[in-house]
């Protein structure tokens, strides 16, 4: 990772020089584009302001006006092009370094196209790196929570690098550049607003069958929480917009002053959040479904049975017994192809309003289902999932042993998740279960995804925060010098 950070860097420096040397070397002339109107003749007029231009050439090219100029003197330079009663006005910057520019202090210049070029190239250069590193640990596992955190920072990051490419053939300066990878971020928060709203009415549909289900809890109820602020956050800067227009002490039309820039800088501050938690749910989403197509390789010598909920009398919830059977299925799947039988381990403690613990209850199923009793080892010790995989796997006690688990297919990610927490790298295979489960288990794996990998999701945002703030002061410069 060091490595691949030095090489960002290098990389970022080299298209910082070569940026400055083509701008260095081709800025000095500009070429200003009139548009003509046949009806009128026209005549070109030079004010200077400060500074001075050479007027190197001077046609009419498929209804355009082109007057290629070069810089004499820094300043400004307005050029005027009367025809009839109208006329057509182009400001020129003349910076001290000769460079010409359009209309704005940071407006386009020639060959000024290397800045957005540069731009995408870093980005490309990052997004493929990204790529490339997900792959290789969701090859090694794909239940880690950094794999998640990879693919959602690749989607935002897929969106930024498009929106910032489809600018450079229509580039109009850095001042432009700037605006438009702002407005990407609305790009990005509105584009998938749509599915957030949908993800919102889901969740509460989703919610109310599992309060109804499950009973309330506050766990029960994340999805909805969710679905509330990126909601409330998306339509937030409209609001913040009407709220400054009243405002008596922030002015968000002087662009003099201080009042356009907060405001810019909240409205790509909360895009930003919300593109950004989008695009972690989105990835949430993308693992949990690969999590339950993922092929388990069939060499396992143990197949660990997580527990849940029994019926009072001791038999198995239609939930529990959709477990079991994918985990016989499974055995005699691979029995079939291999030749290899395998040892179930039913696991789950008893409840306080169990009569046996859930892993009895799935052996007594196992039995009645043909396994032989040796081919059974019981855990009835844990009262979660965590405990479910680690003192299953402190009683096989063997760390050479292929090792998968059989859950439901909504809770598959979720266990893989927390036996690699365990520094275990389990295989998983899940059941068909009601649709309400799968919603609120993937808010419930986002929330830990933010969590777990919160330090390389605080880097980030920094990261963009900063850049946001650079760019915003560029805002701030292009206005006013």
């Amino acid at each position: 990772m060091q490595n691949n950070t030095k090489t960002i860097v290098i990389l970022s420096i080299f298209w910082i020089v070569v940026s400055f040397v083509v701008l260095m070397t081709m800025g000095k002339t500009y070429t200003v584009i009139f548009e003509l109107d046949n009806r009128f003749d026209y005549k070109l007029s030079v004010e200077n302001i400060k500074g001075e231009i050479e007027i190197l050439d001077k046609k009419e090219q498929n209804g355009k006006y082109l007057v290629k100029v070069k810089a004499k003197k820094p300043g400004k330079v307005l050029l005027n092009l009367d025809y009839g009663q109208f006329q057509a006005e182009k400001l020129l910057y003349i910076h001290k370094n000769m460079v010409i520019t359009e209309n704005n202090f940071l407006g386009k210049s020639t060959g000024s196209e290397i800045i957005p070029i540069s731009f995408s190239i870093i980005l490309l250069y990052l997004l493929l790196l990204l790529i490339k590193r997900y792959k290789i640990y969701s090859k090694e596992n794909l239940y880690q929570y950094k794999n998640i955190a990879y693919v959602g920072i690749i989607i935002f990051l897929a969106f930024l690098t498009l929106s910032n490419s489809l600018s450079i053939t229509h580039y109009q300066g850095l001042f432009e550049t700037v605006n438009i990878t702002i407005g990407s971020l609305s790009f990005v928060s509105l584009i998938l607003f749509p599915l957030s709203f949908i993800t919102f009415i889901l969740v509460t549909i989703s919610n109310i069958n599992l309060i109804r289900k499950e009973g309330k809890s506050p766990r029960n109820l994340l999805g909805l929480f969710l679905g509330i602020l990126i909601c409330l956050l998306t339509l937030l800067p409209d609001y913040v917009y009407k709220l400054l227009m009243t405002s008596q002490t922030i002015n968000i039309y002087n662009l003099s002053s201080a009042g356009p820039y907060i405001y810019n800088f909240l409205e790509a501050l909360i895009y930003l959040i919300v593109a950004y938690l989008e695009c972690i749910l989105i990835a949430t989403i993308i693992i949990a479904i690969k999590s339950t197509k993922k092929k388990v390789k069939m060499n396992k010598d143990y197949m660990i049975i997580l527990g849940c909920q029994i019926k009072k009398d001791g038999s198995l919830t239609p939930l529990l017994k959709g477990r079991v059977d994918r985990a016989i299925a499974f055995r005699n799947w691979q029995l079939k192809e291999t030749g290899k039988d395998l040892i179930f381990v039913p696991s789950g403690g008893k409840g306080n309003d169990e009569i046996i613990s859930e892993a009895v209850a799935m052996k007594n199923y196992l039995l009645e289902q043909g396994i032989k009793e040796n081919n059974i080892l019981v855990e009835d010790k844990s009262k979660n999932t965590y405990e479910n995989i680690k003192f299953s796997n402190k009683l096989i006690n063997n760390k050479k042993a292929n090792i998968a688990f059989s859950t439901t297919n909504y809770h598959v990610m979720r266990a893989g998740l927390i036996a690699t927490e365990q520094g275990l790298n389990f295989e998983g295979i899940g059941s068909k279960t009601k649709s309400y489960f799968w919603i609120n288990a993937f808010i419930r794996e986002f929330i830990g995804t933010l969590y777990s990998e919160r330090g390389k999701h605080i880097l980030f945002f920094l990261l963009i925060t900063i850049i946001i703030i650079i760019m915003i002061t560029i805002q701030y410069i292009g206005n006013n010098v």
